[in-house]
């Protein structure tokens, strides 16, 4: 039984009549927080019922459960599509999409939808996995004059199908989302690349039309509380710290660059959430499989037991890695775990794979990112690190003032982690 059982960095560019937003990632695997994104089983632990009494959109749920593959097709002869019986989320087949040199290294397929569909206040996902080490897939929800929203999320391979919340990272031209006739999902392997892509579930799940953003802070570090801590008070925002409790130190005589216990204290004492991550703040993906329950499931007694237990139902994933068994244990032991590199995601289809994205690390990508989540809706998570140069601080003060603005004419409202959990997971 589940021990619980609740429930690149980026910035707008334009180009050939497209707004893009790279969606903001996190930095490479070399580095403490690198980005990566995941799947998991097929099971129906990843996407319980809905409370049918919830007043969703019509569309939410399942749209095509890729049983029947008659209606989509390989755009222009970009790579190939394929039933596969031997993997799917819930029915009897997935969709196997593969390049190969002849397609550039991509591949495309699509359906025309009979009758458009109204998705304005909806966001589309999947449930997928690859066989190479990560990659974006993209969905695009097209109308009948070819312009377009797309939703983006990074995928990792080795790992089976599940569901993985979607963001919106480009808009081409000024699609009219009340009438959309083309589903399209896209994934592009690399120059000539060959690769093999599964998909199944094409579903939607609510989208907030008004903006919600998420402050948090992860590592553990210091920085968080000698030069964090004043400027979100100031701004009087909450926010969210994961911390690897391991790493703490117990006072300012030892010697590092992490959060003593007293700070960690004074963070919670200024409203602070603080949640876990893995004991020791190393990536999941190296943990030895003898010591991976407790590396994840150790935080969980740590945040309790020091009187933190609104905190510990959330976990981050170090650098967004990790593997099929730390996933199901982060997945059985807590009610929210973040990932990604999306902004404006809808409800957590999947509430173990909340997508983030890299906090500003310049000044100028704050006010981009925030317009991006006014402008479109959806949930942006802001993942900051260690606040150890100028710039990054000036990034922060800018993400704070600017979000402050936005807030206070009613573009954008800032949430906790309890009320994502509690208000913004479909499932």
């Amino acid at each position: 039984m589940d021990r619980r059982t609740y429930l690149a960095t980026g910035a707008a560019i334009a180009l050939a009549g497209c707004t893009e937003l790279s969606g903001p990632g996190e930095p490479d695997t070399n580095n403490e927080h690198s980005s990566e994104d995941e799947s998991t089983d097929g099971s129906a632990d990843d996407s319980d019922g809905h409370d049918d009494s919830e007043d969703y959109p019509e569309l939410v749920g399942t749209f095509d459960d890729f049983e029947n593959l008659d209606e989509w097709w390989e755009w222009q002869d970009i790579g190939s599509l394929r039933a596969d019986p031997s993997r799917s989320y819930g029915g009897s087949q997935s969709a196997l999409l593969t390049s190969s040199p002849a397609s550039d290294g991509q591949v495309r397929v699509r359906r025309e939808l009979d009758e458009p569909i109204d998705v304005r206040e909806v966001a589309p996902g999947l449930a997928a996995t690859t066989d190479t080490d990560q990659g974006i897939v993209r969905i695009q929800l097209q109308d009948e004059d070819a312009h377009y929203v797309e939703y983006s999320q990074q995928i990792t391979g080795d790992m089976p199908l599940t569901r993985t919340n979607f963001g919106i990272t480009r808009v081409r031209g000024e699609p009219d989302l009340s009438e959309v006739v083309v589903l399209q999902v896209i994934r592009w392997f690399g120059d000539d690349a060959e690769g093999q892509q599964w998909v199944d579930d094409f579903h939607f799940v609510p989208r907030p039309t008004s903006g919600k953003v998420m402050l948090q802070f992860h590592g553990g570090y210091e920085t968080h509380y000698t030069e964090a801590l004043s400027r979100v008070e100031r701004h009087d925002f909450p926010a969210t710290t994961f911390v690897p409790t391991d790493r703490l130190r117990e006072d300012a005589a030892v010697e590092g660059d992490r959060l003593t216990h007293d700070q960690v204290g004074e963070l919670a004492d200024a409203g602070w959430t603080i949640g876990a991550q893995s004991a020791n703040g190393t990536h999941l993906g190296g943990v030895d499989s003898s010591r991976l329950e407790d590396v994840i499931t150790d935080p969980i007694d740590w945040l309790e037991d020091e009187g933190y237990d609104d905190g510990a139902r959330f976990f981050a994933y170090p650098g967004s890695q990790y593997t099929e068994e730390s996933y199901e244990l982060v997945r059985d032991n807590y009610d929210l775990a973040f990932a990604g590199r999306s902004p404006c995601q809808g409800y957590a289809g999947n509430p173990h794979l909340c997508s983030t994205v890299s906090g500003p690390s310049s000044p100028g990508e704050a006010k981009e990112l925030l317009d991006w989540t006014a402008e479109w809706g959806g949930i942006t998570n802001i993942a900051f690190y260690k606040l150890d140069d100028d710039a990054t601080l000036e990034a922060l003060d800018e993400t704070l003032a600017y979000l402050d603005e936005l807030a206070s004419s009613g573009d954008l409202e800032v949430i906790t982690s309890a009320e994502m959990a509690d208000e913004y997971v479909y499932g």
